[in-house]
């Protein structure tokens, strides 16, 4: 790893010679990727945004394309562009938000409130907001205290979390980020289950007992971005990233905990390319803190090319590579421009390879369709005889639909989307290369062998009040009496159950239908009051069926919900 961190820090010191200005991310999960979802929506063609399948996205760019946008659209520029009264104060507040890049006076740093003596919160969205020629330079607190009750085993409910972000640039240069929380939390009954099962806190690293089944837990997590020119940028994190046009991945999601990275970039004309280079943990048994060990790593490399076919059509071609760490780090997976299946082949097939595709399709101005396809392995003649249902045939796929402004009400936004995908498909010859990290899959949080159905309503009648209704339904197939049948990513597939007659399901069948509504008040930017309620039912054949109604209350700053959807 020594030598890795050695090319990336002189990478950076030799492109920051003739580096552009740059900035940090805007978080995944963040309120603002509504806003920028439904323009790229209702924009159709937009040069930019069309090219939003890889997040996070960088936060200089979309601000200074939105603010674009937004002065095109009041020249009226934009004749055919709709914008609802709460998408003209969302994008207002998304600009004053991220006002060290923007060029209007109005929603710029120096544009200050009322002074106070203090010197904190100079404008309404951060407690210190700072720009110059030379340097920027944002902090804002992060809080959130939720409590609930849960119906199944009558169990409290708790999620408490402290901390601090910060974010800048400097000499127009490097942007820069980081956030720091300490974390404590008591959880539903069927994820305390999956943390028992899988030694892993959804979405975190290391985590230790607090109080009666509660759990304690730090995140930290950041990067380092510089933009090396006109076309390309570079960004070294520790953070996560997402892959994709849905509600979820079946190429990378963020449902891991956070992992090292170094992403490169190049966007030019209708082709936007990334290459990723990614470090994950192995799985491991439990760890504790009296007793220091080194986790096993493993190695990852992505590639993404977007292409814009059509004004309305975008294409995807994906694939990664993942290696055994024991074998060190593999410097060919640095060479951006390469098709990792040959380089698999070469180095003598000890690692897992994927390939696969997406595409977004405007269908009109409040309509899109999406999607993704994976293939992990096939044969052909067997996909051409694909009821036999034999065990090398490991694809997934993806189909979804976003229509904004619903039947005509303004802000009521809905979401289909179904995840289909097959046995085995994330496994590996060896067990420890499977598509994972840190105890938890890095595509889709339910493994494999699945199929899921998902619809979302949004509604924003009023710009400060955020109404969401969700649905999920999936059916798994389960291992039956300690047999492999392809559900658990974590298992070889060398110790597969037989060859044929595997399909999606096979094994124990286990059914899980979950709704939930949340309502968000933002009292002011970036603070919330949230209730929700949700009602899981999980059904597995041949045993009683466990039913669980929770309900919680919250007060949070600056961080998103803490959510359990699996």
């Amino acid at each position: 790893m020594k030598c890795l961190r050695s090319l990336v820090l002189l990478s950076i010191s030799f492109i920051t010679i003739r580096s552009a200005a740059q900035s940090d991310n805007i978080n995944l999960n963040d309120k603002q990727y509504n806003i920028l979802e439904r323009l790229e929506i209702k924009l159709v063609n937009d040069s930019l945004l069309r090219f939003t399948t890889v997040k996070p996205y960088n936060r200089k760019v979309m601000t200074q394309r939105v603010e674009q946008i937004y002065s095109n659209y009041q020249k009226g520029l934009y004749p055919n562009l709709e914008l609802t009264d709460v998408d003209e104060v969302s994008i207002k507040n998304f600009l004053i938000s991220n006002a060290d890049w923007t060029t209007d006076p109005k929603y710029s740093f120096l544009s200050k409130r009322k002074p106070n003596y203090t010197g904190l919160y100079p404008t309404s969205a951060h407690l210190v907001s700072v720009k110059t020629k030379d340097y920027s330079f944002v902090m804002d607190p992060i809080f959130t205290i939720q409590g609930g009750k849960s119906t199944e085993g009558n169990k409290s409910l708790y999620v408490n979390a402290r901390g601090v972000v910060l974010r800048g640039s400097v000499a127009n240069a490097i942007g820069f980020y980081t956030t720091l929380t300490e974390n404590q939390e008591k959880d539903p009954l069927y994820v305390q289950e999956y943390i028992a099962n899988n030694k892993a806190l959804p979405g975190y690293g290391f985590f230790k007992p607090y109080q009666q089944s509660g759990y304690d837990h730090l995140d930290a997590h950041g990067g380092i971005s510089v933009n090396t020119g006109k076309f390309f940028d570079l960004l070294v994190a520790y953070d996560k990233l997402f892959i994709g046009n849905g509600y979820r991945s079946l190429f990378l999601s963020d449902f891991s905990s956070n992992y090292y990275y170094l992403r490169f970039k190049m966007h030019i004309g209708k082709v936007n390319y990334e290459s990723i280079f990614a470090q994950t943990t192995q799985p491991f048994d439990t760890i504790t803190q009296s007793v220091p060990q080194a986790l096993p790593k493993n190695y990852i490399g992505i590639h993404h090319l977007s292409w814009q076919v059509s004004k309305r059509f975008n294409l995807g071609f994906y694939e990664n590579s993942t290696e055994n760490g024991k074998n060190g780090v593999k410097l060919d997976y640095l060479n951006p421009f390469i098709i990792y299946k040959s380089l698999e082949q070469d180095d003598g097939n000890y690692g897992k390879t994927s390939i696969g595709f997406d595409f977004r399709y405007n269908a009109v101005k409040n309509v899109q369709f999406y999607g993704q396809v994976l293939f992990s392995e096939f044969i052909t003649k067997e996909i051409l005889n694909y009821g036999h249902g034999f065990w090398e045939n490991k694809q997934g796929a993806q189909l979804g639909m976003k229509y904004i402004d619903a039947f005509g009400i303004y802000n009521f936004d809905l979401q289909f989307e179904a995840n289909l995908v097959r046995p085995y498909t994330y496994t590996a010859r060896d067990s420890v290369i499977g598509f994972t990290n840190y105890n938890q899959p890095l595509a889709h949080p339910l493994g494999a062998s699945f199929r899921e159905f998902i619809a979302i309503a949004k509604l924003q009648p009023i710009p400060k009040l955020y109404l969401t209704a969700k649905i999920f339904y999936n059916e798994q197939g389960l291992d039956s009496a300690g047999l492999n049948m392809g559900s658990d990513i974590f298992r070889s597939y060398l110790s597969r159950a037989r060859d044929y007659g595997l399909k999606i399901g096979s094994g124990i069948l286990a059914r899980t239908m979950m709704g939930s509504f949340t309502a968000s008040y933002e009292v002011i930017p970036g603070v919330f009051i949230d209730g929700n309620t949700t009602y899981r039912k999980y059904d597995v054949q041949n045993q009683i069926a466990r039913n669980d109604f929770y309900f919680t209350l919250g007060f949070r700053f600056n961080i998103a919900r803490r959510d359990f959807e699996f």
